[in-house]
């Protein structure tokens, strides 16, 4: 990983970290990403994968997102819950 993908999922970790010593049980975070305006391309959005795995390693879960385009961008905002189950983090909100 490279120096400022590090930094950036440092940033995000940390943040996640503070909200789980605050005791909080929702955590929202934005990302921006490169967004492609062709309706063939399919590809991964550069950093923001990293920056989620690193807020669900800190014991949060992906609950909901958004995504919106802004400009050459695109805005994802993403509500994290708190793991009941620290073992199952990270991944994907499951129904009970």
């Amino acid at each position: 990983m490279g120096i400022f993908k590090d930094a950036k999922s440092d940033t995000m970790a940390s943040h996640a970290r503070r909200a789980a010593a605050e005791g909080r049980q929702v955590f929202v975070a934005q990302f921006r990403g490169a967004v492609s305006h062709s309706p063939k391309l399919s590809r991964p959005v550069q950093d923001v994968a990293e920056m989620i795995e690193a807020v669900e390693a800190e014991g949060w879960r992906t609950d909901q997102f958004t995504a919106v385009p802004y400009d050459s961008n695109m805005t994802i905002t993403i509500l994290f819950r708190r793991s009941s189950n620290p073992a199952a983090a990270p991944g994907w909100a499951q129904s009970t």
